[in-house]
């Protein structure tokens, strides 16, 4: 699968607002991709991932950084004296104390001054280099489904580790490509006050060897728990009236009181909701050749909605007396 399909299913599958952005730090010795400009004048990392979403594919050697701390956790240049240090934190009023400045940035991932010679950075669907990383621009909902995605290719759950501090590279850009692993970042100082992301938006980047697996497995998410998600479907019909907790009932009366009802002219008797239900509420019967779903255990029934959920038909309705 190449990076145009790939892009149109993760649109698609996902709704994004904003083509996923690739990134490469370019190594010592590479040549320059063809179709890449440099800006005519010098770019934030995090700005140069608004201005690829957009449409355009960049080449940003060290003159094209705007941002010195950026450019210097990167690798691409040597990091100022006032920087390493820990110094600007403490003017901008970012961090208390020096101590507390320099642990946060011995914590945080960086590369070696010359590790590597610029960064590409383009639309993932244009990228005419292989990328490191992919950076997607999301809403938090977005962002679930994608880690969702990578938990049905490998069984695992994601660790992140972040800070409001240097976030496009440090997070979305280094911290993957040294563990493999993708992460969140919820933006920093620099790229909230310099850029576009709005204020619901949050990045998440994804090593590049992990994209492939984890769009197959968006594509298979994307058939059925997604747009059930998306359609609310275990949302009971009146929220807003909760009443009392039914440990709070009048002692002597029945603190469950939950009516499942199942419309046994809509019910096909498919089975889907005894199959989904978690407790054991409903059961299949057949009767003159005829199967139906009955609620022998209401008892149990814990209002998850499930079942009503599951159910073509809309066949159940669940009510707490």
């Amino acid at each position: 699968m190449n990076y145009p399909e790939m892009t149109k299913i993760l649109k698609d599958t996902l709704s994004l607002r904003w083509v996923p952005v690739a990134v490469r730090m370019m190594r010592p010795g590479e040549e320059r991709p063809p179709h890449t400009i440099e800006p005519a004048m010098p770019l934030r990392h995090c700005q140069s991932i608004i201005v690829a979403r957009r449409g355009n594919c960049l080449y940003l050697p060290p003159r094209s950084h705007a941002c010195p701390d950026g450019s210097g956790i990167l690798g691409l240049v040597e990091m100022s004296p006032k920087l390493k240090s820990g110094d600007l934190y403490l003017l901008f009023k970012k961090l208390p104390t020096l101590e507390i400045a320099q642990k946060m940035i011995g914590s945080r991932p960086h590369f070696s001054p010359g590790s590597f010679q610029a960064t590409l950075v383009a639309p993932l669907d244009q990228a005419s280099f292989e990328p490191d990383v992919v950076i997607f621009t999301l809403w938090p909902e977005q962002a679930m489904w994608l880690c969702c995605a990578q938990t049905y290719h490998s069984g695992e759950r994601q660790s992140f580790l972040t800070s409001g501090f240097n976030s496009t590279c440090a997070d979305l850009v280094i911290q993957p490509m040294k563990t493999g692993e993708m992460n969140i970042s919820f933006g920093c100082y620099g790229a909230r006050a310099s850029s576009e992301i709005d204020d619901f938006e949050l990045y998440l980047s994804v090593p590049a060897p992990l994209l492939e697996p984890i769009v197959h497995s968006l594509v298979k998410l994307g058939q059925k728990s997604i747009p059930e998600e998306r359609k609310k479907v275990y949302l009971p019909p009146v929220l807003d009236k909760v009443g009392s907790r039914r440990g709070d009932a009048p002692k002597g009366t029945d603190t469950h009181g939950v009516q499942v009802f199942i419309d046994e002219k809509q019910c096909l008797g498919d089975g889907l909701c005894a199959a989904f239900c978690p407790s054991g509420v409903i059961e299949i019967k057949e009767e003159s050749g005829m199967r139906k779903a009955v609620a022998m255990h209401p008892e149990l029934c814990s209002m998850c909605y499930t079942c009503a959920g599951q159910c073509p038909q809309k066949a159940i309705q669940i009510s707490n007396t």
